[in-house]
């Protein structure tokens, strides 16, 4: 393996060792943590059976990984989702325990429906690890098979015990998670507006607005009138943040007028960050904060306008679109931020029916889907390692499939990583319960608090820190062995072992027909373009409603987020792929531009329906529309794009005969923002086509 190889590797390692807080919360730590520890103080202050409180507490600790951000509906069905399939598993891995034939066919089945449940997001994800693992776990502590049903219900019951910790809020602070949610958004948006992005960039908050849209309109949304303010709020976000996109470029030509509109933006931000604070407190905005931003307004968009200059004038338009967006969203805070002083309605008539997850399985069983090899790669080894340590009886031998379930991705990179990151933790993790729990003397009480701490560590750190959370997983394990009897010491060697060779499996697994990231950048790069076509096609067509265009924007984030994420990952696999990997950045740095000037044509899109049709405007959209579809489909098949001459010479044509007369197109702001955004996409994607036409680009079809 080259130098060159190893670095990459290295620094993958690296990256993922850095702590990551943006999912630890103290609160969700806390009380996962009481929910784990109960069902053992239970079962020591009882005099019940250790084992009694081992499965409670696992069924508690499996659930706890599904309490994640989100509308309390949508949480509570995730949970007792989790909890449930933890308790249907434990119970079949009971029923099945004596019979090493039996055990092993169950955990091939659930393991195969586990990676096969990649398709349907975290929230499945989640559901068939915390089944399979269960199952291994439980499987193993041979037992009657009349004590399946027993065991299953005390699964069960330590799920629902944090269940109900996780929703007790509800009734104090029914729509919280909504509220909070958004006003991070609006926190976001105003660092934004602080400080705009020049067009190099890529438009940011991608990944939070998706995650806020999902968690108002998705599976478990809530309703009433505090849901609707808040879904007209984050239309507001999204339409704030669209013009401020646009006043951003604005400001890469202003001279004399650029620190008046650095000001002014400033202002708006303290009323963005005002309207993130009433929802995070959950009071009325006081309307009184918008004066200054208000006047601030006034007197840079007069300043603009008394230049004469149509950029200057379309500047002034967004600024005039600005303040009234920052007025609605007062207007609308003022219902959304006083939840529970407004009485609540239930009308459900606008649920949405989700994508067909039929659908998507189906699409994914394939033999070149990337999901179902690494399904049934998962399912081969976890049933297989199994196997071995149920014939070899390994004491605790479960640790080794246990390890492939955690580790094992479908990707290189992601497995190496997590592999690497999870042995070293593990052995920490080891040591240290053991040097806790061995030569510190202590009881039932102290080893639970031992669990307590342990499991509050696991939890604060979160599924992305995986060293942190080896660390904590292992020292938990430790002393739930010693609570159950097992001498701490004893368990450190195989355990550590066994964690080393199902990281190990894990890793060589990936390698047989291993799925490179670096075959699917193109790909990614394509789907990106054909989501910014769509866009274009519902910017062009003015009829087009609100659903349509929030479906196009959605999808565009979407694409972008994937895209980027396919470049990052193809560029820490060790294989060649510089290539690759530099087409990826150069597409991604060239299609920056191309969003930015279609934010701006949807951003006139109110202008241009009310001034009516716009000849050589639709012609010019098409154009740019065939451009588009030619560079993805040079992306997807290596073939050379077209150029866009005649894309320029119809940009010039619609510039000369918008300036010739602004009234035709609602007058000098709009004309001079339609100029400057189609001279734009047009200089984008020129740069885009040349790009794709290089001759390196067209020879990487790997």
């Amino acid at each position: 393996m080259t130098n060159a190889r190893l670095t990459r590797l290295a620094s993958l390692v690296v990256a993922g060792a850095k702590m990551d807080r943006s999912q630890s919360s103290v609160l969700v730590a806390t009380r996962n943590t009481i929910g784990v520890a109960a069902p053992l103080v239970l079962a020591v202050s009882t005099g019940s059976a250790a084992s009694a409180g081992l499965a409670a507490t696992i069924g508690a600790l499996q659930t706890s990984f599904a309490d994640r951000p989100g509308p309390y509906r949508l949480r509570l069905l995730r949970m007792l989702a989790t909890a449930g399939a933890a308790a249907m598993t434990s119970t079949l891995a009971v029923a099945a325990s004596r019979s090493d034939g039996w055990s092993v066919a169950l955990l091939f089945v659930l393991a195969l429906l586990a990676g096969l449940l990649l398709t349907g997001g975290p929230s499945a994800t989640s559901v068939g690890v915390a089944g399979l693992a269960s199952a291994l776990v439980l499987g193993h502590l041979s037992q009657p098979a009349s004590n399946a049903v027993h065991v299953g219900l005390l699964v069960l019951a330590g799920g629902a015990g944090q269940v109900v910790l996780a929703i007790a809020a509800w009734p104090l602070g029914r729509h919280r998670p909504e509220r909070l949610a958004l006003a991070g958004v609006y926190r976001d948006l105003a660092a934004l507006t602080r400080a705009p992005l020049d067009t190099s960039a890529a438009p940011p908050n991608v990944v939070v607005l998706a995650d806020v849209r999902q968690t108002l309109y998705g599976l478990g949304h809530d309703h009433g009138p505090s849901v609707e303010a808040y879904r007209v709020l984050l239309d507001e976000a999204e339409r704030i943040r669209r013009e401020v996109l646009v006043l951003g470029a604005t400001l890469e030509w202003l001279d004399d007028e650029r620190f008046a509109l650095r000001k002014t933006l400033s202002g708006v931000a303290d009323v963005l960050d005002a309207i993130a604070f009433a929802l995070e407190r959950a009071r009325r905005v006081d309307p009184e904060l918008l004066n200054p931003a208000r006047e601030a307004i006034r007197e840079t968009t007069s300043a603009l306008d008394e230049t004469g200059e149509l950029g200057h004038r379309a500047a002034s338009a967004r600024l005039r679109a600005l303040a009234g967006q920052l007025r609605a969203a007062i207007e609308t805070a003022a219902v959304g931020a006083s939840e529970g002083r407004v009485p609540e309605a239930h009308d459900v008539s606008g649920l949405k029916a989700l994508r067909s997850p039929v659908a998507i399985l189906r699409a994914n069983l394939s033999p070149d889907s990337a999901v179902l090899r690494h399904s049934i790669r998962l399912a081969l080894l976890v049933a297989g390692s199994d196997l071995v340590v149920r014939l070899a009886h390994i004491d605790r031998g479960y640790w080794v499939p246990l390890t492939i379930l955690v580790v094992l991705r479908p990707d290189f990179g992601t497995t190496f990583q997590r592999g690497v990151l999870r042995v070293v933790g593990t052995v920490v993790g080891l040591l240290l319960a053991t040097a806790l729990v061995h030569y510190v003397p202590g009881g039932d009480w102290y080893r639970i608090g031992l669990i307590a701490m342990l499991c509050f560590g696991l939890r604060l750190a979160g599924v992305v820190n995986v060293a942190q959370s080896a660390v904590c997983l292992a020292g938990l394990v430790v002393v739930l062995l010693a609570v159950q009897g097992v001498p701490s010491h004893t368990a450190v060697l195989s355990r550590a072992v066994a964690t080393l060779t199902g990281g190990a499996l894990a890793i060589v697994a990936t390698l047989v027909r291993p799925s490179w990231e670096r075959t699917y950048v193109r790909t990614k790069l394509a789907d990106l373009l054909g989501a910014y076509r769509d866009y274009l096609a519902a910017i062009a067509d003015l009829d087009s409603d609100v659903t349509t265009l929030q479906r196009a924007r959605a999808a565009s984030r979407l694409a972008r987020t994937n895209a980027q994420a396919s470049v990052d990952r193809a560029r820490a696999e060790p294989v060649a792929t510089g290539d690759v990997v530099d087409l990826g950045a150069g597409v991604l740095a060239h299609s920056h531009r191309v969003i930015h000037a279609l934010l701006t044509l949807d951003a006139l899109r109110p202008a241009l329906r009310k001034a009516g049709r716009v000849p050589g405007l639709l012609t010019f959209l098409v154009e740019a529309d065939r451009t588009l579809s030619a560079a993805e489909a040079a992306l997807r098949d290596g073939t050379p794009s077209p150029s866009v001459s005649r894309l320029r010479s119809m940009q010039v044509d619609l510039a000369e005969w918008v300036l010739a007369d602004t009234e035709r197109v609602g007058g000098d702001a709009t004309a001079g923002a339609l100029v400057d955004a189609s001279d734009r996409l047009t200089n984008s994607l020129d740069t885009l086509v040349a790009l794709l036409n290089e001759p390196q680009a067209s020879m990487l079809t790997v």
